[in-house]
Formats: structure tokens, C-alpha cells, sequence
């Protein structure tokens, strides 16, 4: 595997290593007005989610709030972020959400079919393009026909914004800092282009968080069911080979 790639983990270890699981019962998660609105018809579309890279749980709880009953499973590589995201559903009294330390080889256990939604926030764009495309694939086996795509992507840099930022260029888009991989350069075309495959867009928007520069992307997918004959037939025959 890409060595930036496994830093990066290491790196997200040292990082949620400083943070303080807390209750959340009576805090509001909200994080920015079109971000939370769009997080609210993808809770109440969906019952039982999977939030693949889920850090330290963020996203999961904030869609908690809105749907205390629903289902949560979050997947994160990162051990300090899987126990901080456990400890602070114990706190909360979250009981419906699980967090487990893994990657797109812990996907591949799950059942097929056995989700409704699937949240990716910042993930596809911070990982090689070859893992990007088996995350993917894995994803999408466990997603329900009919199921729906949540997915946030790190705003498009322009490469002065990269330099300033101490980014350097490795080529095919991918941007390190200190060695660590931080980047995966793509344009929001491009990423349409990609989920395309997905079914219907509901949902693009781009928006500001206080606390990170440029705007955020996000998108969001509706699976095409079974019955949509022919259609679902060829579109759940291709494989992704540039995601």
C-alpha cells in the first residue's frame, strides 16, 4: 500500500488522540444551514446507514439527532477515532450506533444488500485511486438497490492555494505534506462523471465550514431499484476503473 497513504492514519491517530468524547444529548451538531438541511432528507429517506471513514463519528451522530432511532455502523482505520466515536455513543446513550476499527476489508464481511444509505465524508479524495475504486465497489455490494449516496468532498484547490497550504505535487493528483498523503486533486466534473453511475441526483451543493478554507462538495445519490428493468441491469454490470 501507498506509504503516504498508511501515514495518513497514523497521522488522524495522533489527531483524535487529543479530542474528549463528551454527551451529546444536548448540544447541536449543526454545521452549516444547506449541509444540515440536506443531512436531514438523507436521515429521514434512510434507516440503517454505514458511515465508511467515519473519523471520530461526526457526521453519524449529527444524523442521530435527527433520527435517534435509525441504524449507524461507522468503519475508520483510525483506533483513537473508533474509541473516541464508541465512547462518546456510550455517553450519549446512542445504542443504535456501532463504530468499529477497519477498512474496505472489514466492508467485504458485511452482508450484501444490508444498508440503506452510505455516507463518505472526505474519503474518496484523500485515498489512491486504486483503493478509491475497491472502496467503491465494496460499497456499493452492500448498498440496497434504491439506497442513498451521502458524499462530502474536500473543496478544489487551486495550485497556489496547494503550495501555501506546504502541499507537494507527486503526480497523478495526489498532494503530500510532510510525506503524508493530504490530497486527491479532482474536479467536481469529474466526480459527476464518476457517480453517474450511481442512479439520480438529488442533491449538489457547495458550501463553507468556519473552520476550513474553499467550498466544500457535496452530493448526493439516489440507487436505481430493481425495477428500473434494463437500466439497473446495465448500470450495476459496469465497473468502475477510474473512480
Amino acid at each position: 500500500m501507498n506509504k503516504a497513504y498508511e501515514r495518513e492514519t497514523e497521522m488522524w491517530n495522533q489527531v483524535f488522540k487529543e479530542c474528549t468524547p463528551v454527551d451529546l444529548r444536548n448540544l447541536d451538531l449543526q454545521v452549516e444551514t444547506m449541509f444540515d438541511e440536506a443531512l436531514k432528507l438523507f436521515a429521514q429517506k434512510t434507516t440503517n446507514v454505514l458511515d465508511f471513514g467515519c473519523g471520530t463519528g461526526d457526521i453519524s451522530f449529527q444524523y442521530l439527532q435527527y433520527q435517534p432511532t435509525h441504524k449507524v455502523l461507522g468503519i475508520d482505520a483510525s483506533k483513537t477515532g473508533i474509541e473516541f466515536a464508541n465512547e462518546t455513543a456510550r455517553l450519549s446513550d446512542y445504542k443504535t450506533a456501532t463504530f468499529l476499527e477497519g477498512t474496505d476489508h472489514t466492508v467485504k464481511q458485511l452482508e450484501e444488500n444490508s444498508f440503506d444509505g452510505v455516507i463518505l465524508s472526505n474519503v474518496l479524495d484523500v485515498m489512491p485511486k486504486d483503493v478509491s475504486k475497491e472502496v467503491v465497489e465494496d460499497l456499493e455490494r452492500v448498498l440496497k438497490p434504491g439506497g442513498y449516496w451521502f458524499i462530502k468532498m474536500n473543496p478544489y484547490y487551486s495550485k497556489e492555494e496547494l503550495e501555501s497550504f506546504g502541499y507537494e505535487n507527486m503526480g497523478n493528483n495526489i498532494y503530500e505534506e510532510n510525506h503524508i498523503m493530504r490530497l486527491r486533486q479532482a474536479t467536481t466534473n469529474y466526480w459527476k462523471e464518476r457517480f453517474a453511475r450511481f442512479g439520480k441526483e438529488i442533491i449538489y451543493l457547495e458550501f463553507e465550514y468556519p473552520w476550513q478554507e474553499g467550498m466544500n462538495r457535496l452530493f448526493v445519490y439516489q440507487e436505481l431499484k430493481e425495477s428500473d428493468c434494463a437500466t439497473f441491469a446495465i448500470i450495476r454490470s459496469l465497473r468502475y476503473n477510474t473512480v
